[in-house]
This record gives structure tokens, sequence and C-alpha cells, in this order.
């Protein structure tokens, strides 16, 4: 029975279950061959992972209902909501794609590997890997290692790897399909796949190809009664409770803001959204420029109309493996893999505010034509423009409140394609009486993609098209020059016409290419034997490329559009690396010693980008009984930054909201304390210095201040200590069962992030004990010491460069934990009732704190919504296994988590979301040997998101944690010939 456990109960933690195996029988013998586990380069059996490994098998990725790796992960307590199904239809760029981000540090900390090789990366706006480019059925299992191992597989290992291990044999031919939908009637999902294998030439070729394609669509809030018209903080109170959703004028029609005072002196009208032709004045808490909690006035819609829970994608994919044995111990292989993915986001239409500003403000002349143009609405329009005291002149004017709904949503299309090949050798030989293991590969991956963003307003032309005049009997565009141009006139009054709506819209679409090239060798042996077993050992080198470019076209780079200008985006770097790794066996069947192990890993490498690195891991096991493993280690973890943020577009962007620290007004209102920091420093970096009389070039009233934006060249790497305490237990009286605890620790330096300007000036450079010349923050700020070079006084400053820089820390720490029993009831009882077998696995992440520049107090973010980090995340599982038939119960739990770290309890009622369990039945029926069914209920009991406005909209980080489809009903078949 024991090596029937040791397929079935791995020694780890955080491994959730979504179809628990089946227990095997007594008699049953299972052989465990020698493999490599994620986490380690060594050859060892799957039951010596030598860190916590979490493990989902083909069968449970099959009944789990979802069309989504990534999605699947989520359940995995070690796994955070990053980019999924519930979220990316609000995230530009990212809609349809699904990603890994152990322990909430973020994807691109989380390393997606492919049977341990890496994968090209699935974007160029944020470099990461998209879990939807295999096919789910071609996978084995997906082994989750949390952790940095950095020492063993390089960059972006620091929080962990996600290692997708793939089929390589089958025989036959194998069709899968599913479908599901929410009890809404909308969500729905499709899935179908197929494989088919074969040997061929005395079974020394080896071929395997698959393909599977899916589909899901998309959710909208208005759709949801829990979810419409939603809750907001009613800011009014103290402390700020939960009320219903205001209304909101920035409105579909217009709303005109005729007076932008407080409350009880703000006056403003709207054109009804249900009758367009009506003009209605607005209640006071309506009035104001941004409407109060209160404000209800049925004149106004609910802009949660126009949110969507979950984006629409699509996607397909095909892969095809074949191995050739060219010697008894030698074998060629050949790897492809494409996928096409495409995603749609929805995003609000564009919109203008009622108190101005913003992107696109937009303001009502009095001059206007239409306002002063014939019918009912302009007439009852200039009865409140004139009673609210304005003129009908060019210089009375009134903000417009507006969604344009005129133009659509701005909805984005992303599409993918990704293009990867691996082509090798693997065998073994043996030499010096030693079996040598060892392969090499050359892989080349490649994604291309656009980027098409619709109903994005010129804002100058509307700013244009809007402001209509009469001339000579017509009526046009103030601007002459927009005149020529084409512009057509909007009436705000009465509707725009499709003419005025066509010279205003526009769209823009960015392009993408990721290129990844890589070629490795490993090389594996046993060195000699040492009493208590063999020594064994690994190493390997590696050279990477990584390319990428992104272009947005013209007019969207231009900033015209109400859009993010992105510009072009290029680069690309290459590293050089290599790696050991040893495992030392010291005890072995000794009294308190069953076994000691000793190992240890080290890799080096030499970046274009950044230089040279290097980083280890050292790791110790001990059981000093057979029931009992104790496990340790301790190592450090590099990530180079990645081609966005070494070479995103450097552009000049200027402030007026800088204060210098050393003008004389400010040094006059800082502290005692302040002041004697500044005087030494400001000293140091002016001529001269006179805190009583040096005037600066900026600051209130004052030109802006230049400042420098974007990539930065010369970052230098994240950097990571990580530890791992734990131990698994096995008692022999009671057998089937496992026990196993682990505790958990991340010191995280140098990450990456932008400094708040003022804080560069004041904490950083000018209020800093660091001497002037040794602070790197204040070589940030270039000054200009004769005024001749742009300063425009001598010490003023000419530019401070706020690029990305090296500059923040996090500190994580908690515990997984993980137990399973099986209960075999023939076994045991002599009954045939077939079996039970019972799983829970937790994490208490108790702490998640982030130091945001050097200096600061750590924030904590544990426990939080904002950072999407619950404190505790655990799931629980029963599966009665009866013959041919599994019925699977599996409950989800979230701990209660806190709305912000804005706020303390006491200033929001409630602060907290409270706990959420949510519970899933699936059911499967092996009809023959041919034949299977399976079905499920996910959220059985349909939970709502917690009833907080932070959550309850479902959008965002935060919000996914929780599930926003409802309950959702799926089924499908599987043929196997």
């Amino acid at each position: 029975m024991k090596n029937a456990l040791r397929a079935v109960l791995l020694g780890s933690v955080a491994a959730t279950s979504f179809a628990v195996p089946a227990i095997a029988s007594a008699q049953e013998q299972v052989a465990v061959d020698e493999i490599v586990v994620t986490g380690s380069r060594i050859r060892r059996d799957t039951f010596n992972a030598p860190v916590p490994l979490a493990t989902i098998d083909s069968e449970q990725i099959v009944a789990s209902g979802s069309v989504s790796l990534g999605d699947m992960l989520m359940d995995l307590p070690m796994i955070n909501a990053a980019s999924n199904s519930q979220n990316t239809s609000s995230t530009l760029f990212l809609a349809g794609q699904s990603r890994a981000d152990i322990r909430g540090l973020g994807p691109t900390r989380t390393l997606v590997l492919q049977d341990g090789r890496r994968i090209v990366f699935s974007d160029a706006s944020s470099p990461a890997v998209d879990m939807n480019l295999l096919p789910a059925m071609m996978v084995d299992r997906v082994e989750t290692v949390a952790g940095g191992a950095s020492a063993v597989y390089g960059s972006e290992a620091i929080a962990g790897v996600v290692n997708l291990i793939m089929k390589k044999e089958f025989d036959g031919l194998q069709i899968e399909g599913q479908v599901g939908s929410s009890q809404e009637g909308d969500g729905e999902t499709f899935r179908i796949s197929g494989m088919y294998g074969t040997k061929l030439l005395d079974d020394r070729l080896n071929i395997l190809v698959g393909g599977e394609v899916s589909r899901e669509e998309p959710i909208f809030q208005r759709d949801r009664d829990w979810g419409y018209p939603g809750i907001r903080r009613n800011t009014l109170a103290n402390p700020q409770t939960v009320i219903p959703a205001s209304r909101s004028n920035t409105a579909p029609t217009a709303t005109f803001q005729l007076l932008p005072g407080a409350v009880g002196l703000a006056r403003a009208v709207t054109l009804d959204y249900r009758n367009p032709s009506q003009v209605v004045r607005l209640s006071a808490p309506c009035s104001t420029p941004s409407v109060q909690p209160t404000c209800q006035d049925e004149a106004l819609f609910y802009s949660a109309s126009l949110n969507a829970l979950q984006a629409k994608s699509q996607r397909g994919t095909i892969r095809g493996y074949a191995d050739y044995r060219v010697a008894d111990n030698i074998k060629a292989f050949l790897d492809v893999t494409y996928s096409k993915v495409d995603g749609y986001g929805f995003f609000q239409p564009a919109f203008s505010n009622a108190q101005g500003g913003g992107t696109m403000p937009v303001a009502l002349k009095g001059d206007n034509a239409f306002l002063n143009g014939a019918g009912a609405t302009a007439e009852a329009l200039r009865a409140e423009w004139l009673a609210a005291g304005k003129t009908l002149t060019t210089g009375s004017t009134a903000q417009v409140g507006k969604f344009w709904t005129e133009f659509g949503g701005r909805d984005v299309k992303s599409e993918r394609e990704t293009l990867r090949v691996v082509a090798g050798m693997e065998g073994a030989f043996e030499a010096l009486d030693r079996k040598f293991n060892w392969d090499w590969y050359a892989q080349f991956g490649k994604t291309t993609g656009s980027t098409s963003s619709y109903n994005l307003p010129n804002v100058k032309r509307v700013q244009q098209a809007t402001d209509a005049i009469l001339v000579n009997g017509q009526v046009v565009c103030r601007d002459v020059a927009a005149r020529a141009a084409g512009c057509v006139p909007w009436d705000l009054v009465n509707g725009a016409n499709q003419a005025a709506v066509a010279w205003t819209n526009a769209s823009s679409v960015t392009d993408q290419e990721v290129k990844q090239t890589v070629v490795a060798a490993n090389i594996g042996t046993d060195l000699f034997e040492l009493p208590a077993g063999p020594v064994g050992f690994a190493m390997g080198a590696e050279y990477r490329k990584e390319e990428s470019f992104f272009a947005q076209d013209a007019l969207g780079a231009s900033g015209a559009l109400f859009f993010n200008a992105i510009g072009t985006r290029e680069g690309e770097y290459d590293t050089k690396e290599a790696y050991a790794e040893l495992r030392v066996p010291l005890l072995k069947d000794l009294p308190f010693a069953q076994e000691l192990t000793f190992e240890a890993a080290g890799r080096i490498a030499d970046y274009s980008s950044i230089g040279k690195t290097d980083q280890y891991q050292v790791r110790l096991e001990w059981a000093p009984v057979e029931d009992v493993r104790f496990r340790a280690s301790q190592g450090t973890a590099v990530r180079a930054p990645n081609i966005v943020e070494l070479y995103s577009p450097q552009s000049r962007n200027f402030t007026t909201a800088a204060i210098d620290p050393c003008d004389k007004d400010s040094y006059a209102v800082a502290s005692a304390a302040n002041k004697a920091l500044r005087l030494a420093t400001c000293s140091a970096a002016i001529a001269g210095y006179n805190p009583a009389t040096f005037v600066s070039n900026f600051g209130t009233g004052r030109p802006s201040l230049p400042l420098l934006q974007g990539g930065n060249p010369d970052l230098g790497p994240e950097t990571a200590n990580t530890y791992n305490l734990g131990v698994v237990v096995q008692p022999r009286w009671i057998p089937r069962l496992q026990f196993s605890l682990d505790f958990f620790k991340y010191n995280i330096a140098d990450q990456v992030g932008t400094i708040p300007i003022n804080t560069l000036l004041q904490d950083l450079c000018y209020q800093s004990t660091e001497a002037y010349a040794s602070n790197p923050f204040c070589s940030l700020i270039i000054r200009d010491p004769t005024g001749t070079n742009g300063g425009a006084v001598a010490g003023g400053v000419i530019e401070v460069i706020q690029t990305n820089q090296n500059v923040a820390k996090v500190k994580v720490e908690g515990y997984d934990a993980s137990v399973q029993y099986g209960l075999d009831f023939e076994e045991m009882f002599q009954k045939s009732w077939g079996q039970l077998l019972f799983r829970a696995d937790a994490t208490w992440m108790y702490r998640w704190a982030q130091q945001g520049l050097p200096g600061q107090a750590y924030t904590q973010f544990a426990n939080t919504i904002t950072n999407a980090t619950p404190e505790w995340k655990a799931q629980a599982s029963v599966q009665w296994n009866y013959n041919d038939m599994s019925l699977t119960w599996t409950t989800h739990y979230i701990g209660s988590m806190a709305s912000t770290t804005a706020f303390t309890p006491t200033q929001l009622e409630p602060y907290y979301t409270g706990d959420y369990y949510s519970h899933d039945l699936r059911a499967s029926y092996k009809v023959n040997e041919q034949v299977a069914v399976r079905g499920g209920i996910v959220n059985l009991t349909d939970e709502n998101p917690p009833y907080l406005p932070e959550t309850f909209q479902g959008v965002g980080t935060g919000s996914s944690n929780f599930d926003n489809r409802g309950r959702f009903f799926y089924v499908g078949a599987t043929l196997r010939y």
C-alpha cells in the first residue's frame, strides 16, 4: 500500500484537488520511476521532491469544468488573483488572458514552464505567460512550486514556478467535449479537444498530435440582480456606511453644470435619459459637480449598466510531438505548439466629467447655436440657463457631464498568435562505472498580435464640434481651421447626427511581436556511493535571447485620442547561464536518522542588460523515523528587469505640483529638523546657497518642472531571499493519512517602481541624512549651476529623472498546510461501498508588507482587498468512488479581508468582507472502456461576492477572488478509441 500511496499522496502543501484520485487497493503495486521533479534537475521519485510541490493531474483538469488552465489554478491557496476571465474585461490589452500569480507577487515574478523549459511571453505590453496557450487535454499534470527557484531555473522564478508537464505518449484517439452556462443563461463556455497517438517503425517512432478549441462568452453587471445597480460608500457619514449606488450625472444624454457650488448652492440640469427631449432640474444631492452619495434622481442613470463582469474570449491551440529512438539509449524529439487566442474586453464609453478637467473636458457656451435654436428642449434649457444668472454669450459657460454613448463602448479586441518549436535529443550513457543522463535542446518561440481599440473620440475634435455657432444662418463649428478640415457641429441639446459622430470618432491599433530563443544542455549522474546512498549531481548551461517590439499607430501615439498614448517600445537582451546541483545523502536507516540528505544548487548568469548575477539554494531533508520527514531550504533569487521596464520610451513631461525644498518659502515652513537637513543638502547642491534668499525656478505660480519619464536601461535586478521550513507526517498506524505543514518567507528588495516627485525631492534627497554626493536619489535631480543651461536661475532645476527605479521592498510570511485521508470500505469494514478520500489545503499568509520607497514604513497588504492577498485561503474536498461512478464535493474558503488600507475599521462600516464560502458538486461515470460522461455545478449555493463596494461589482484583481458568475452548470463527455 505504501507505494500506491506514494503515487497518490505527494509530500506537498497547498495542492488542491478538483477530482481526487481513487484509492489504490492494498494488492496493487505502483512502480515509482525516477523522473525530473519540478524544483530540481536531479532525477528522483516524486515522493522525494525537495520542496513543497502542488500537483494537479490530467483527470483533475478534465473534471474541473474549467476551459482555462489559469482559472483552474486559481483554486490553489498559494495562487492569487491576477489576470483571469473575471477581471481582464476591464484591463487594457489583456482580455482573454489567464496568468499565474504565486503569493500575489505578480505574474512577472512567477515562472511558467513547459516540461521544465521556458515559454515565450504572450504579450509585449506586460511580459508574462498566458496559461491559455496550451491544449488542456495534452497536459499530463501541472506542478507548482512556491518559493524562489531561480537557482534552478533562472529569472522570473522569485515567487515560484508553474511547470506544465505535457503528455508524450498515447495509443489511439481521444475526443472530449464540454459545454457550460450560468443559471442566468450567460457566460457560456464551450470546449472541444482531440488527441491521437501512435507508434511506428517497430515502435521507434512515437507520434502524438492534439488540438483544442474553446470559447467563453461575456457577463455584464446589468444582468445580475445582486450587482445592479450596485452599492457605494456614503462618504457623508462617519463611519462610512454601505448604501445603494448613486446615480451618475455623467449621463448618456448630457448634464449641464450651471452653478458649480456646494450642496444647496449648486445647480445642474440634465436631459432625461429616458426622454432626452425633457430638461430636468436636478435635486440638491445630484446638482454638485460630483454627485452626493444620496443622489437618486430618476432622470439620471446608473453607470453600472455599462460595466462588464467577464470578458469574451476564444482560442484554438494545436500541438504535435514526436520522438524517434535513434539508439536504445538515445532519443531525438520535436515539440511544436501553435495557438491563436482572441480576447474582447468591454470598457465604458468615453466620458466628460461635470466638474470639468479630466481627459476630455467639454463646456457649453452661452452663444452655442443649438442652445439658442428652435424647439421646446432648447427653450427649456435656455430658461434654466438664464434662471441661473448666466448670459447667452461666449464668456458664459457650463461644464458638460456626459458618457459619449453615441460612439459605443471603448471595446478592445486583442488577437495573438504564438508559435513555439523545441527540438533536441536526450539519452543516457555509461562511463567510469556511472550512468549519465543528458539532454540538449534548441527552442524558438514567437508571439505576434495586434490590439484594436474602438470608439476612441478625438478629444480636440469633440471640443471643436460641440462649440457650434451660427454664421450666416448656418450652424458651423466656431474654429475656422476645424471647419476647413470638415468639422461637423455636434448638437448637445437635441442629439448628434451620424456625420458629427463620424468626424469625431477614431480607433487605435497596436502591433506587437515577442521572440524568445533558447539553447540549453543538461547532464546528470550519481558521482559516487556513500553509505547512505548515491551522491546525485546535475549541471547545465543555457543561452537565452528575449526580443520585444510594441508599436502604437501614429494617431494613438500622438495623445489626440481618449486613450493612453504609449508610442513605440522595443528592445532586447540576452543571457548566458550555467547551473549546478548536488544531492548528498548523509545518513540512512539509523536511529533518529531514517534519512538525512543535503542539497545545494547554484546558478551564475551574465545578462547583456544588467551584467552578472549569481544565486544559490541549499536544502536539508531529515526523516528521524519513517513516519515523519522535515524539510528546510534557504536561497537567493533574482529577477532581471523585463523589456517593458528597461526600454519603454523615455519622454518629456511636465508638472506644476512639484515644490523645491531649497526655495526660501518652502524652507521657511519646514520643521527645525528638516531645515537642518535641507541646509546641508541644498548647500552641497547649490553654490553659495542662502535659504533666506534663494528663489527656485519652479513651484506655485511659476513655470512647470520638466520630467523625464519612462523605462530605464540602467535598472538593476530585483533580488530575494527565500526560506522554507516544513514537516510531512505519514503515520504507519493510521494508513492513508498524510499531513504537511510548511513555513514560508520571502524578503524581496530592489523591486522596480517609480518615485512620486515630491517624495523624491524631499524625503529621498534634500531631507535625507545621506550625504548629497553619495545619495543616488539626489543624482536624479539635475540642477543648473549657472542658470544658463535651462534652469532660469543659478541653482535651478533643469530636469528631474522620474524613470523606473529599483526602489521597493516586499516581505511575505505564512504557512501552508495540507491533510489527506483515504478510507476503503471493503478493506476496513468488508463492505462493498467503495472508497472515500478527504483532502484539505490551506494557506495562512499573515504578512504581505511593502515598502514603496527607501525609508518609508512598510504597509501591510495581507488580508486586504487592495492587493488581492487573503490572509486565509483554503479548499476542502470529499470524493466518493463506487465502481465506475465518482462524486466529489468541494468547498472553497476565503477569510475575511479588510476593504482598504486607506481607512481604519472605525471609518468604514462594514470594514471587513466577512468569511466567504462557495461549494462545487461534480460527478462522473464511466459508461464503458470507450465512453465516460461528467457534469457539475460550480458555486452550487449561488454565493455572491461580499456585500461591499470594493468587491461587489466584480471588477479588478481584488474582487476577482470571488465568483461573479453565480451558479454555473456544465456537462462533458470523453470518447476514446
